[in-house]
């Protein structure tokens, strides 16, 4: 079998295929780039899916009144993470449910909901894009 990866996925009305044919020619980093893209595609969706048995938009409400708009200075940062797990905060998760399982995926999803807002996310494929755009015009 060669070498290659695959993705789809139809739900609904998404879907998403992504495929590499992996060659000599391929590097580990255009492998990295695709797997990269992969889990971006599943990020995006995953609130949109999860959206109906959680209240993503108040969770999203919260994180407005917690993250300061603007570009953020580090004892910002570290106030803003400082009251994710606060006891505040986990007073308002209560609000939204009684079961406890349910407010443990709750606090999971707003604190990726304000890591994101801080823009501490993960790798991001455009910043990986234009560096192998670069590399490839250097080449």
């Amino acid at each position: 079998m060669d070498e290659h990866i695959n993705f789809s996925a139809k739900y609904k009305s998404w879907v998403v295929v992504k495929k590499m044919k992996v060659g000599e020619e391929i590097e580990d980093i255009d492998v990295g780039r695709i797997l990269l893209s992969i889990r971006d595609t599943l990020n995006d969706k995953i609130y949109d899916f999860i959206g109906q048995d959680f209240d993503t938009k108040a969770l999203e409400a919260m994180a407005d009144e917690l993250v300061p708009t603007g570009r953020l200075k580090e004892d910002q940062i570290a106030a803003v993470l400082k009251g994710v797990r606060s006891p505040k905060t986990t007073k308002k998760l209560k609000e939204l449910t009684d079961e406890k399982l349910k407010l443990e995926v709750y606090k999971q999803l707003y604190t990726e909901i304000v890591i994101k807002r801080l823009k501490l996310n993960m790798l991001a494929i455009k910043p990986l894009d234009k560096y192998l755009d670069d590399k490839n015009r250097r080449l």
